[in-house]
């Protein structure tokens, strides 16, 4: 990718993480117990289950993982296909995430301390609220814990599109000047073999 479709790329991504985590706040903190009003009075030990606050942060953060993984492997896979994959591209973009994320968190005694933007980081941080709640741990190491689980999930799963596209094509592996080099039944001969093996 060149600079623009990185500069893209990376604002796609950080807006989708934005999305991601108002959605998981919503499923988590509207969506679950609003179901849970509807549950018959013989169901009250899965009604309490699912309008846990701990349950709803982990339902929030799974959310986020589960589209992560979704759309950086269809990232990975593409990128593989048409051979714009770039590690460090998608490590950058990835920090910039961790971040954009995890900043707000550094300020937030500062606010807090005045009572100010408490909504915001109760939404914000919902998906974390399950580890960053725990007096053991302290607010931002649950933060920064959470998002790591997240972003680690994010680049597994490009990692991995990446690894299988170029198994089923291992013509990749080899530099395009060198390509030239087929067998008349238009199948990679033996260094590409060779590149594979390695």
């Amino acid at each position: 990718m060149d600079l623009l479709d990185t500069l893209l790329y990376t604002l796609a991504r950080i807006g989708l993480m934005i999305m991601l985590i108002l959605l998981g706040a919503f499923t988590g903190e509207i969506l679950f117990p609003g179901i849970a009003t509807f549950l018959p009075s013989s169901m009250v030990e899965f009604k309490n289950f699912i309008t846990d606050d701990t349950v709803q942060s982990v339902i929030a953060m799974i959310i986020v993982i589960i589209f992560f993984l979704w759309v950086f492997y269809d990232d990975g896979k593409r990128h593989s296909a048409y051979e714009n994959w770039n590690v460090v591209n998608i490590l950058i973009v990835l920090i910039l995430m961790l971040m954009i994320y995890f900043v707000p968190a550094i300020f937030r005694e500062s606010f807090h301390s005045e009572g100010k933007a408490e909504v915001f980081f109760l939404i914000w941080y919902y998906p974390c609220s399950w580890l960053s709640g725990k007096q053991s741990l302290g607010y931002m190491t649950g933060v920064l814990l959470t998002e790591l689980i997240m972003i680690a999930s994010a680049f597994a799963a490009y990692l991995s599109a990446y690894k299988i596209y170029v198994k089923k094509h291992p013509i990749l592996l080899i530099p395009k000047d060198e390509r030239h080099i087929v067998d008349s039944d238009g199948e990679v001969d033996d260094v590409s073999q060779e590149v594979d093996e390695e």
